[in-house]
């Protein structure tokens, strides 16, 4: 049991450098976010509550890759805590209520990464808003459409990897 969580973290973390890497970038706002497709597949795999500790566990790696920033008086602020925030509840609500609607076909898959790429990074953009200042260099479509293409191969090879099949809804009762 504890073998496992310590797989999945290293995948999560490895997740984490392929979004630092160059590797796969396209431009200079097209690259896709790995660590996002990561807690959708456990997500759906395995349901809300694994979508919420790999969504916070990937929220907080892509929070602490951003660093800080300097604000006024030379203090630096540090954005600890938006894609942790955004990411968890996204990968609870897929977990939770997306899991019944899931069908492995390329299509599908694509059209569900693409949606959820677009609704995670609004929401993010929206805290970042809320909480900092706009940033101008934030991709919505670039980032879904990629996140939407490469999505379905990278569910296929994490399914080879982690031999997880989708888990049967249990009944509350």
């Amino acid at each position: 049991m504890i073998l496992e969580k310590i797989v999945i973290v290293i995948g999560l973390v490895l997740a984490h450098f392929l979004n630092g890497s160059n590797l796969f970038e396209l431009g200079p706002a097209i690259k896709p976010d790995f660590v996002f497709l990561f807690i959708l597949f456990f997500a759906i795999k395995r349901g809300g509550l694994s979508g919420i500790w790999i969504g916070f566990l990937g929220g907080l790696l892509s929070d602490a890759g951003l660093g800080g920033e300097i604000g006024e008086g030379g203090r630096v602020y540090y954005k600890i805590g938006i894609h942790a925030l955004s990411f968890c509840l996204v990968g609870y609500l897929v977990g939770k209520f997306a899991r019944a609607r899931y069908n492995e076909n390329f299509i599908s898959v694509s059209i569900t990464i693409f949606l959820l790429t677009l609704v995670a990074r609004v929401f993010t953009y929206l805290l970042f808003l809320a909480f900092f200042h706009p940033n101008q260099n934030y991709s919505f479509f670039s980032n879904s459409i990629y996140n939407a293409f490469i999505g379905p191969v990278t569910f296929f090879v994490l399914s080879w990897v982690y031999k997880i099949e989708l888990a049967e809804e249990t009944k509350p009762w």
